[in-house]
C-alpha cells in the first residue's frame, strides 16, 4: 500500500490531465468524464490512508494495531517523509475538487503544484521510506534469529544435563538390583526400588528425546516459515509491499 503511493501519484496527475486538457479526438463524454473522477477519487482515497499509515493508525482498520504502531515509529523518525506523505495527500485532494468542480483554472494551478512536488522528490521520499521498513524488518528478523539460536542452545544444554542425569538413575538402578539379589529376602524393598528407578531412568530418557525430535521438526519448520514469509506479505509487508513503481 505505501509503496504504491508513487504510482498513485502519478495516475491522479494522468486522470487530472485528462479532465483539464482538450482532447484531440474530440469531446468525451460525460460518462466517461464521471469514471476519470471516480478514479481520481479511489487514488486520493488510497494516498490518504498511506499518508494516515506512515503516521501510525489505518482509516480502515485492516491493517493490525501493532503493525501500524511499528510503521508509525518508523514515521516518527522520519518527519521529513512523513510531512511529504502528507503534503501529496492535500496535493490529490485540491486537484480531486477541482475535477469535481470542474474549474479549470483551479484545477490547471492544483495539477502544476502536484507535479511539480511529485518531480521534485516525491517519489524517491516513498522509495527511502519503504527501504527503511524493510531494513528495519531485516535488523528485527536477524535479531529473532539469534535469540532463537540463544534459546535453542541453553534447551540443549539443559537436554543434554538431563540425559546425564537418566544414565546416573539408571547405573543407580542396575547397582540396586545387584545388591537387592545378592542379600536375598532382606533386599526385595531395595529391588522394588530399584525397578522404580530404572522406570524412572527409561521415561527420562524418552522425554528427553522426545524434546530433541520436537524442537529439531519447529526448527525446520521455522526454517520453511521464514522462507515463505519473505516472498509473501507481514501483516506489516502486505501494507509496505517492497516495489518499484
Amino acid at each position: 500500500m505505501i509503496a504504491t503511493t508513487r504510482a498513485r501519484a502519478i495516475r491522479s496527475a494522468l486522470f487530472g490531465s485528462y479532465l483539464f486538457r482538450v482532447n484531440p479526438l474530440g469531446t468525451e463524454t460525460a460518462e466517461m468524464r464521471a469514471q476519470w473522477r471516480a478514479i481520481l477519487k479511489e487514488q486520493y482515497d488510497a494516498i490518504a490512508r498511506s499518508a494516515a499509515l506512515v503516521q501510525g493508525t489505518d482509516p480502515q482498520r485492516v491493517v493490525p494495531d501493532w503493525v501500524c504502531d511499528w510503521i508509525g515509529q518508523h514515521g516518527s523518525e522520519n518527519p521529513k517523509a512523513v510531512a511529504s506523505f502528507v503534503q501529496m495527500r492535500d496535493l490529490t485532494h485540491a486537484v480531486t475538487l477541482a475535477a469535481d468542480a470542474d474549474d479549470v483554472r483551479q484545477l490547471r494551478d492544483a495539477l502544476s503544484v502536484h507535479l511539480r512536488v511529485g518531480r521534485g522528490g516525491f517519489f524517491e521520499c516513498v522509495t527511502g521510506f519503504c527501504d527503511g521498513l524493510w531494513a528495519k524488518l531485516d535488523v528485527n528478523r536477524h535479531e529473532e534469529v539469534e535469540r532463537a539460536s540463544a534459546a535453542g542452545d541453553a534447551i540443549s544444554k539443559t537436554l543434554m544435563r538431563l540425559e546425564q542425569i537418566g544414565k546416573h538413575v539408571r547405573l543407580v538402578s542396575l547397582n540396586a538390583s545387584v545388591e537387592a539379589a545378592r542379600v536375598g529376602d532382606a533386599g526385595r524393598g531395595l529391588g522394588v526400588i530399584a525397578v522404580e528407578f530404572k522406570t524412572l531412568a527409561e521415561e527420562i530418557q524418552m522425554l528427553a528425546t522426545t524434546a530433541r525430535t520436537e524442537i529439531a521438526t519447529m526448527a525446520g519448520e521455522k526454517n520453511n516459515s521464514n522462507v515463505a514469509t519473505s516472498t509473501k506479505n507481514l501483516p506489516l509487508m502486505s501494507v509496505t509491499a517492497h516495489q518499484t513503481q
